[in-house]
């Protein structure tokens, strides 16, 4: 019979010294286990620290942090928008944000990052995925699938943009140029400063130098109000076009940032090594957040959608999505 150990709210924070058997299920936040565990461990998003072997046992910590000092094996480590530490793992499922394993053996590993010293036979899906040594365990390759947003078409949501900005670039080039005509105009520069002053009460003008100020005006001031319409003309188009332009470049800025971490590096391949690219449509910028039920069917996929991209017995590779 299953047992569960419910935290009290007051309680913040587990250590335990004795094993956690098989059935015993564990409760809490922040949990040390100084013991084997073969139960199952659930944090509310916490901190989850083995320091002996996690056996045949779970731990699920969502949006938390796992650390394993020792071996795991044929256990479940889940975390899903959370980070997972381990020394070894043998035969384990681990799920997770940012995934880091010394060595890992026949395990299926889903995570976002991953980095890993060496994998031998492990089936792994990832987005960004490190392995310092590749080989195979047992003639079982290892098999990594790495998952590569499908981005949209973007053609349909950037053609009406495109057109605005077709139309309203001209329009505002020829304002622009229109008004640094005038502006080249030394007369109107100056007429203008001094107007401006005048307006502000900053000079006043008395005898020959208001005459002066009156003549002025009288021969620059159409010019002036055209240089000024030609401003207010202008301002609304080009914060129109800056808004289109702006939308266009954060369009095409966010599809090259979900792509941009797109990566696997394998820095030396010492057994066989698959490496294949599934595009998937999946919008969280954290692969690890897929519904649970979607893994295996990507971990085990096997059909048209795939895309074979490395089948290596050594060397290197380095790839990244094109």
């Amino acid at each position: 019979m299953n047992t569960t150990d419910n935290l009290p709210p007051a309680i913040s924070e587990i250590i335990e010294h004795d094993e956690v058997p098989e059935g015993r299920v564990i409760q809490g936040h922040d949990m040390t286990f100084h013991g084997p565990v073969y139960g199952e461990l659930v944090s509310s998003g916490g901190t989850v620290g083995f320091e002996n072997t996690l056996g045949w046992g779970k731990v699920i910590n969502p949006m938390g942090r796992v650390h394993g000092r020792k071996r795991a094996f044929h256990a479940t480590v889940q975390a899903p928008g959370g980070v997972i530490e381990l020394a070894t793992a043998e035969s384990c499922l681990i799920i997770g944000r940012e995934v880091t394993v010394r060595e890992a053996i026949k395990c299926q590993i889903f995570a976002h990052t991953l980095h890993i010293g060496t994998a031998a036979g492990c089936m792994i899906a990832g987005r960004n995925v490190h392995i310092r040594h590749a080989r195979d365990h047992k003639s079982e390759p290892n098999m990594i699938t790495m998952v590569v947003p499908d981005m949209p078409d973007l053609t349909e949501v950037l053609a009406p943009l495109n057109a605005e900005i077709a139309g309203l670039s001209p329009r505002v080039e020829a304002l622009t140029a229109r008004i640094g005509a005038f502006k080249a105009d030394a007369a109107l520069t100056q007429y203008l400063a001094i107007r401006a002053k005048v307006r502000v009460g900053m000079l006043e003008l008395s005898g020959d130098k208001a005459e002066g100020y009156a003549q002025m005006a009288e021969r620059l001031e159409e010019t002036a109000k055209a240089l000024e319409s030609a401003v207010a003309e202008r301002r609304p188009l080009a914060e129109a076009l800056a808004a289109a332009t702006r939308q266009v470049n954060d369009l095409r800025q966010e599809q090259t940032a979900r792509l941009d971490d797109c990566r696997c590096k394998i820095d030396t391949v010492g057994g066989e090594t698959i490496v294949r690219q599934l595009l998937e449509a999946h919008d969280d910028p954290d692969l690890s957040l897929i519904p649970l039920p979607m893994i295996p069917k990507i971990l085990f996929r096997n059909d048209a959608s795939l895309k074979f991209l490395y089948a290596v017995h050594a060397g290197k590779v380095d790839w990244r999505v094109a």
